[in-house]
C-alpha cells in the first residue's frame, strides 16, 4: 500500500462551499422568521382594533379616572 493523494483543491472548495451554503441558509432562515412574526404582529394590531369599549365600558373607566383624580 503507497501513500494516497489528496486533492487538496476539492477538499477546500468543499468545505468552502458548506461552511457559505451554513449561512445562506441560516440567513434564509432568519428571513422567514422576521416576515413571520411581522405578520403575527400585523394579525394581532388588526385583532384588536376590533375590540372598541361600549358604552358602558367608556362610563366604567371615566367615573373610575375621575374618582382616582379626586383621591389624589
Amino acid at each position: 500500500m503507497g501513500p494516497e493523494a489528496i486533492d487538496w483543491n476539492y477538499a477546500i472548495s468543499t468545505l468552502i462551499i458548506r461552511y457559505v451554503g451554513i449561512f445562506v441558509v441560516l440567513g434564509i432562515l432568519q428571513i422567514v422568521m422576521q416576515i413571520t412574526g411581522r405578520f403575527f404582529a400585523y394579525l394581532d394590531v388588526k385583532e384588536e382594533m376590533k375590540k372598541e369599549l361600549t358604552q358602558e365600558e367608556a362610563a366604567a373607566v371615566a367615573m373610575a379616572l375621575y374618582l382616582h383624580d379626586k383621591q389624589s
